[in-house]
């Protein structure tokens, strides 16, 4: 149990990683282990003798200790109960069936539904009204190349003006933050990649800390070059999986946080008592899990009473002709759900132009 209690201290601009994902013990570690322990076994050999050197054999050492205190039968049972042939799981075969639904499907189980409810949400979408936000001018022409997304021209131009929009999120947000005298502003951009919105953010409010969450080595490792090269002082590295964050911060941030994700970093946000900036991305993703469940606001429980019927508008989001209608609904459970919590201002604006992304919602939201 203390090895999930822990909390493990991140420098600033430096990562450290301990186990396979993150600086976190995970169930992936236990398998991984329990899988390559019962491999050496079978072979007669041991990890000195394939590696003397490297993360995989500091890896290995530091779990022996673990995995043997948890469970000192522990390797026994894989020796003689697992066999390795039964872990192949034929990835592309369970992704294909989880992805057979085609909009044909959607369609029928909506038209199944209650036709009370879809006429419902079709109200709550039409009455509802965008948030316009203030445009930030930014001037890229003068900006460091390490400031600008590095793709080719028409997904750089796009993405230069989703993370402008952004900034117009976290502009508002912050000169809130400001009129409440706080002594610091931190702000967290959780599933950051290789930095692209949180690196900009850093640049634009120097006064303000920027902590990157990202469970990928490699794009933090580009993350702090940048930042080394930018010469920036504000920002600190962390690699996790961002349920895993532990910390106090005044303002979150992600962009097209894909499915469930934008709902976690809700869940910090309202934790933390900050403020929201996210734009969210695949609505088809979105699942119940032991910390989430849908739908989330007390308006939305009202109008939808299965979670069945949340997730199939929730699909139709990403896949039907009228999917503006949809994203919408989810969303505004969202920005209701955060009303809920004591947000005082909760709504939703839009990405400019509409076309640098399908997924062009912006919740923002403030105490």
């Amino acid at each position: 149990k203390q090895w999930y209690q822990r909390r493990v201290r991140v420098r600033s601009q430096h990562v450290i990683r301990r186990y396979i994902h993150s600086l976190y013990l995970e169930a992936t570690d236990i398998i991984l282990y329990g899988m390559l322990a019962a491999k050496l076994h079978s072979l007669q050999l041991s990890i000195s003798q394939l590696q003397q050197e490297g993360l995989t054999r500091k890896w290995f050492d530091r779990m022996v200790p673990i995995v043997e205190t948890v469970h000192p039968v522990f390797l026994d049972f894989l020796r003689e109960k697992v066999a390795l042939k039964s872990f192949e799981l034929r990835v592309n075969k369970i992704l294909s069936k989880l992805t057979e639904k085609s909009d044909d499907i959607l369609n029928s189980n909506l038209k199944d539904a209650d036709k009370t409810l879809i006429s419902k949400l079709d109200t709550i979408a039409e009455n509802y009204q965008y948030c316009q936000l203030d445009d930030i001018p930014v001037p890229w022409d003068s900006l460091s190349d390490l400031l600008k997304p590095q793709r080719n021209s028409k997904n750089n131009t796009n993405k230069m003006c989703q993370l402008q929009s952004i900034l117009a999120g976290v502009h508002l947000v912050v000169n809130h933050l400001r009129t409440l005298n706080l002594s610091k502003i931190s702000i967290v951009d959780f599933c950051s990649g290789a930095g692209h919105l949180g690196i900009f953010l850093a640049h634009h409010f120097l006064d303000c800390q920027i902590i990157l969450v990202e469970t990928k080595w490699g794009s933090l490792r580009y993350a702090k070059e940048r930042v080394d090269k930018l010469g920036l002082t504000n920002v600190t590295l962390c690699l996790a999986h961002m349920e895993q964050f532990i910390g106090k911060f005044e303002v979150g941030v992600s962009l097209h946080a894909c499915g469930s994700a934008t709902d976690i970093v809700l869940q910090h946000c309202v934790r933390s008592h900050a403020a929201v900036v996210s734009s969210p991305c695949c609505y088809g993703k979105i699942v119940n899990s032991d910390t989430l469940s849908y739908p989330k606001s007390e308006r939305f429980q009202r109008v939808i009473h299965r979670s069945d019927d949340y997730f199939t508008v929730s699909r139709l989001a990403d896949h039907n002709s009228n999917s503006e209608n949809y994203m919408k609904c989810v969303d505004i459970d969202r920005i209701e759900h955060l009303s809920d919590c004591g947000y005082e201002f909760a709504s939703i604006s839009k990405l400019k132009p509409l076309t640098c992304s399908p997924k062009n919602n912006l919740i923002v939201a403030f105490k």
